[in-house]
């Protein structure tokens, strides 16, 4: 059974093997003549961007694939490979905003204005924020929110130097047809 913990390690997993983010998996349509106009992929890193800005977390971070390449410059091994595959096929049907080497004192209220920010935007709130203690001295921050068909897992990490911002929103019919299996290689 999948857990709301591990839909979020999933979402966030995609994030970390560094896919590069295009439009796919149904939303990427920003409307037309025919009919409202659909939130895609391009809507939502459009609110992800803008909720940023107004919450001054600087924007751009793309994070890096952890994963050693081989020979020919892709994955070195077979499981990399997969991984990278299903990471590039989750990443079609998602929009991030991520931060590191964020400013102590300053962290924590750029994460909340974004989701101040995007609950101005129609997300509405699925699960309010919740601080986990990390060490003595260190907190993680989760939340979700939804809206039209898509869901966005909001975390904040901050321990002792580390203090890192990541949003991610995932369309939630594109992510229903990935596996399980698919899903836990993710979380490899």
């Amino acid at each position: 059974m999948r857990t709301v913990m591990g839909g979020f390690v999933r979402t966030m997993a995609a994030v970390a093997v560094g896919a590069v983010l295009v439009t796919g998996c149904g939303g990427g349509s920003e409307g037309g003549s025919k009919g409202p106009a659909v939130f895609g992929r391009e809507a939502a890193q459009a609110d992800l961007d803008a909720a940023g800005e107004a919450a001054g977390l600087p924007g751009g971070a793309k994070p890096e694939s952890p994963e050693p390449e081989g020979p020919s410059g892709g994955p070195a091994t077979e499981e990399a490979r997969k991984r990278k595959d299903v990471a590039d096929r989750m990443a079609a049907c998602s929009a991030v905003r991520a931060a590191g080497d964020l400013k102590p004192g300053e962290a924590e209220r750029q994460f909340r204005g974004v989701l101040a920010a995007l609950a101005e935007r129609g997300w509405k709130e699925h699960r309010p924020v919740e601080r986990t203690p990390v060490g003595e001295d260190g907190f993680v921050l989760t939340a979700q929110y939804k809206k039209r068909g898509w869901t966005l897992f909001a975390r904040h990490t901050d321990a002792d130097v580390f203090r890192m911002t990541a949003i991610t929103a995932t369309e939630d019919a594109c992510a229903a047809r990935f596996t399980d299996a698919e899903l836990e290689l993710l979380e490899g």
